[in-house]
């Protein structure tokens, strides 16, 4: 048998619902045929729930040379490594592949179908497969006939990328995924007169890309913050694409919600993590999207202590609290001037004339010129360097001192490539002359070849992000003290009065009663539900005095039709649906039971609690039709455990914080030492009701009336202090096993003695 190795790569349309996969995994096999059947097989086997369709499928037999996952579902190696369609296997990914791409050296539909992809200018040259696809193979698909329709208007290729992105976004909202590209291109046309109307009107004075990148003005809230608002802003700021933090457009909003009710990994623990930050709801919004999407990198939620100890070092060094002064120095949060949806505020400047254009007339006369952002500067000292998009702010912080720059020197400083003059001092940039044209609006040539510079009086300057952050080293937070985690949240309890007192004494759940759930296509906990019941007992009392419930409602559910596959000379034709006699669609069943549970508080005081518990009983698996016996009685511990969920009981599991290592790793020692101590009574209970026993016995031999009565009493306590005595040894315990010993030879010499009285005695009366 040869080894075969099955790649299985998450699908678009799938990706953008529950997130890009892609897994691999070694087997053994006889050939490529039985590979491919027994790839199908193990997938099903290991995703039972999982949609085979939405995965594209590619298999490779690896030879030396050829890098192979380990033999077991490795959902990191194809992120890793990249597929080779020429080679017909997965190749690592080289250092260029990770090189940033110079976005205005490619070409007009190439930058096209980059923004529509991946809606921003940075990306890396392994991204530019992907985009390139919009223009081959995926050309027929939404996406595909977007970057058409773009591609065929060059008024808008020639704006900046900021404004393309945000045609690109009016269009996904305005249009259905089912029109072409000559609707699509009707749509921009109106949405490009419609600025174009706004800029006549004097609405739009300049290129405003506030509305398409965050911005760092904090605009107070017009809502009450709660915890519920704030997962809905960390949510937003997970968006792959520019948004602004003050006035986040609708489909962010919506995409938010999405991820909200998905429960997706990555905002469940920026949740968590943020959530027992101190004072947090009381940082303004533009804080709580810059601690996200300055994250150091992607996947640092997976690793709880370095997560918190950035989030907790952002926030001390550039956090705000909502309402204080937004317009700071850039090593704190740098700002910009309004939101996208204010009134813009530009400042005029006097003209600038070339030396052959006649300068005649006055100022009032001729049309002002405005310089259009973005604008770049340092400080006095060259130790911090800035953006800023509008001209007002440009002219606040040259007034504190700073420094305009270019944006070549800029991007030199920022990758630590800048090599300063040879006399040691700087001569402050000229501002350049940029030529107007239509408002903002520039036009781009040769787009399919690599684009010269241009003089430095004619470059219109190159967008980016629109504030880039100061390139300060956050400061280290100070090492979290034990229980860091469950301590945060039993404080933040503990000031919520009563209202929490059952919540508090058992939102922790002991891990020796918990168990991994895992290869089920989901990772999770389980809580064994006779714990839950014991946990309920010890905080009311006795099921039945101190807590029970009622079943409301006991009903079986129908379910999804079942089928029957169809086989033709052994070939699978297709499913058929199954009916009954009558005609009636067979479909599966679920068991469903709704209770009312109840529990004692004080005295006659009784609170109630509605929850319902379900099961699968008739279904359909991969060995036939199954049918559960037990399904109402798992029914009604699953409604059990739900009702106590919402008490707090085990709320740590509930509230995800069994997904952090550091928060598992801290209750597991302090459940530890919890037991311990219980052990230790236990174990000096029993040996006090031992003691206990022997004193009892030994009188019993002492005034036994018979040899025989001696000898069975002894023997039955002789064997169960040997029991005592060799634990005693096994664990180590040598005083308490020297101790049974003496307890035991004691012990006999009673036992002997009595049997040598009794035994002279009868010898007497004889």
């Amino acid at each position: 048998m040869s080894k075969y190795i099955g790649c299985w790569f998450g699908l678009a349309e799938a990706a953008e619902e529950n997130g890009e996969m892609r897994i691999a995994h070694a087997f053994d096999a006889v050939n490529d045929k039985q590979a491919k059947a027994k790839a199908t097989l193990l997938f099903m086997e290991a995703f039972p729930d999982a949609d085979d369709s939405q995965f594209e499928f590619r298999i490779y037999a690896p030879t030396e040379g050829i890098p192979c996952p380990a033999e077991e579902w490795d959902e990191t190696f194809l992120f890793d490594h990249e597929w080779d369609n020429e080679l017909g296997h997965p190749v690592a990914v080289t250092q260029e592949a990770a090189q940033m791409v110079e976005f205005d050296k490619l070409s007009g539909p190439m930058k096209a179908a980059v923004l529509v992809k991946f809606m921003t200018t940075d990306i890396t040259k392994a991204q530019l497969p992907a985009a390139l696809e919009l223009l081959q193979d995926e050309a027929s698909t939404f996406p595909g006939h977007i970057v058409e329709a773009v591609s065929k208007m060059p008024a808008i290729m020639s704006m900046y990328p900021e404004r393309i992105i945000e045609a690109i976004n009016h269009v996904v909202e305005k249009c259905p995924v089912t029109k072409k590209w000559p609707e699509i291109k009707a749509v921009l046309a109106g949405w490009q007169k419609e600025h174009e109307e706004d800029r006549k009107d004097g609405a739009v004075n300049s290129i405003d890309t506030d509305s398409a990148e965050p911005s760092a003005v904090a605009v107070p809230r017009p809502y009450k913050h709660t915890f519920e608002t704030l997962d809905v802003e960390i949510a937003s700021a997970l968006w792959a694409g520019d948004v602004d933090p003050n006035a986040p457009q609708p489909s962010i909003t919506r995409l938010a919600n999405g991820i909200i009710k998905e429960d997706r990994e990555d905002f469940k623990r920026w949740s968590i993590q943020l959530r027992t930050q101190p004072n947090i709801l009381k940082y303004d919004r533009p804080t709580i999207f810059g601690v996200v999407r300055n994250v150091p990198a992607a996947d640092t939620y997976h690793f709880p202590e370095s997560h918190k100890q950035y989030i907790t070092g952002y926030l001390k060094t550039h956090g705000k609290m909502e309402n204080e002064d937004d317009e700071t120095e850039q090593n704190t949060a740098p700002s910009t001037d309004s939101l996208a949806h204010e009134s813009s505020k530009t400042t005029a400047v006097a003209p600038q004339h070339n030396d052959d254009v006649s300068t005649t007339g006055t100022v009032e006369t001729a049309p002002p010129v405005e310089r259009t952002g973005p604008f770049y500067y340092r400080s006095a000292t060259g130790d911090k360097i800035g953006r800023a998009n509008k001209l007002p702010k440009l002219q606040e912080v040259i007034a504190q001192g700073c420094v305009e720059i270019s944006q070549e020197e800029y991007q030199a400083r920022k990758t630590g490539t800048y090599l300063a003059p040879q006399n040691g001092t700087e001569k402050p940039t000229a501002q350049p002359e940029v030529k107007k044209i239509a408002n903002g609006v520039f036009s781009v040539d040769n787009l399919m070849a690599e684009q010269p510079k241009a003089a430095a009086t004619e470059e219109p300057p190159t967008p980016s992000k629109e504030v880039e952050k100061v390139e300060v080293p956050a400061a280290q937070p100070a090492e979290p003290s034990f229980q860091s985690i469950g301590a945060a949240l039993e404080n933040d309890l503990a000031g919520k009065g009563d209202n929490m007192k059952i919540w508090r004494s058992v939102m922790r759940t002991d891990p020796r009663y918990t168990k991994d759930l895992a290869g089920a296509g989901f990772e999770g906990t389980s809580i064994n539900a006779e714990y839950m019941v014991m946990r309920a007992t010890e905080i009311f009392g006795p099921i039945g005095t101190g807590w029970g419930f009622e079943v409301m409602e006991d009903r079986m559910l129908p379910g999804a039709p079942m089928s029957e596959a169809i086989y033709e000379d052994k070939k699978f034709v297709g499913n058929r649906l199954l009916r009954d006699g009558d005609g009636t669609l067979i479909t599966e069943k679920n068991h469903s039971i709704k209770i009312k549970f109840w529990y004692a508080i004080e005295g006659d005081i009784r609170g109630e609690v509605e929850a319902y518990g379900a099961t699968k009983y008739l279904y359909k698996t991969k060995n036939g039709i199954t049918c559960d016996g037990e399904a109402q009685k798992k029914s009604l511990t699953d409604a059990i455990k739900k009702a106590l969920s919402l008490l707090g009981f085990s709320a740590d599991v509930w509230l995800g914080l069994y997904d952090q290592a550091e928060y598992k790793q801290e209750n597991a020692t302090e459940f530890a030492i919890k037991n311990a101590s219980e052990k230790a009574e236990d174990v000096t209970r029993l040996r006090n009701e031992l003691d206990e026993k022997l004193t009892r016995v030994a009188n019993t031999i002492e005034h036994a009336v018979s040899t025989n009565e001696a000898k069975k009493v002894f023997d039955t306590l002789a064997r169960e202090v040997e029991v005592h005595r060799k634990a005693a040894e096994a664990k180590g315990d040598t005083e308490h096993a020297k101790y049974l010993s003496g307890r035991l030879r004691r012990l006999t010499q009673i036992k002997d003695q009595r049997i040598k009285t009794l035994t002279e005695n009868q010898e007497q009366s004889a």
